[in-house]
């Protein structure tokens, strides 16, 4: 290295200066800044947000998400259609719980822990404009009293006939 430098000093000037751009060119051409590069947290974002998207498709609720519980804590949430909410077995705590939620339809924001993100209520309105609703979860989800078209929409037994405007 110093054999190096002292080559280059015995340059002429000029062609110490033309040397120097070109090194400081061919660097910073391979030179990514931290600001381009993706975030080591991206892909982990990108599979929340995934997760997020199908257990609204699904009905899942929030809790049930695999990044909120562990397995074994789990208990049966109203109108949650994850595998350990469908294959629950009490059939008459279900009954009895879907019910309550069909007579008021509060119930199920009131067994619920509290949430400032709306998780528990059926519908949000949209932030990106005021006007619209969109559905969150429903509790009466997979339930006798699930509204008809919610259930041909989800399950796509029923076909649906649509009136013209």
């Amino acid at each position: 290295m110093n054999n190096l430098i002292v080559n280059i000093n015995k340059l002429p000037i000029e062609l110490q200066k033309k040397i120097c751009i070109y090194t400081w060119r061919l660097y910073w051409r391979n030179y990514i800044p931290l600001t381009a590069k993706i975030p080591s947290w991206y892909n982990n974002k990108v599979s929340v947000e995934n997760i997020l998207f199908q257990s609204k498709l699904k009905n899942i609720h929030f809790l049930h998400l695999p990044f909120n519980i562990l397995p074994e804590n789990k208990e049966w949430i109203m109108g949650c259609r994850c595998s350990y909410c469908k294959n629950y077995k009490n059939k008459k705590y279900k009954r009895r719980e879907y019910s309550k939620q069909f007579e008021d339809e509060r119930y199920f924001e009131s067994i619920m822990p509290h949430s400032d993100f709306n998780i528990n209520k059926e519908f949000y309105l949209d932030p990106n404009n005021d006007s619209i609703k969109r559905m969150n979860y429903d509790p009466l989800c997979g339930s006798a009293y699930e509204d008809y078209y919610r259930y041909a929409i989800r399950t796509n037994k029923i076909k649906l006939k649509f009136e013209e405007c």
